[in-house]
């Protein structure tokens, strides 16, 4: 009788993948749709002007969800065996604003691998094109065999 393997995460630590985003008004009011939330800050251009922002800011979270499409873009690249699913983010921070017509890159990068659990860390950090730091997280992902 063969004694079955143990999996292994699929990534090193080091392994890293970008994703980029022009964010459009767009992609903002549609955000707004689905979640409810239309805050002034997103949705008033009026108002905005008499802020210290002088226009209208796109919804932090939009702007964090796009490192979750930075986590699905690296288990594609490492072509992983085994499928994994969102354990969590930790320090989420939303540093600076983006305004509608930024475009934002999210950097995902494995910084712990823990393979007695099946999990791994990584940074994300998501930048404007002026490599500003906008958005900044950790994000765990927790793989599981395939049951036979």
């Amino acid at each position: 009788m063969s004694e079955k393997l143990q999996p292994k995460v699929p990534f090193e630590i080091g392994d890293t993948c970008t994703y980029t985003k022009t964010i459009s008004e767009s992609d903002v009011y549609l955000f707004a749709g689905i979640t409810g939330d239309f805050s002034q800050m997103h949705m008033n251009e009026a108002f905005m002007n008499t802020t210290s922002y002088k226009t209208r800011i796109v919804h932090g979270v939009l702007t964090f969800a796009l490192g979750s499409t930075a986590s699905t873009l690296i288990q594609t690249q490492a072509k992983s065996p085994i499928p994994s699913v969102s354990y969590g983010y930790d320090r989420v921070r939303f540093i600076k604003p983006v305004y509608f017509g930024d475009t934002v890159t999210a950097k995902y990068t494995i910084t712990e691998i823990d393979n007695e659990n099946l999990k791994s860390v990584a940074k994300i950090e998501i930048t404007n094109q002026h490599g500003q730091v906008v958005v900044a997280a950790n994000h765990i992902l927790k793989f599981f065999p395939i049951e036979e």
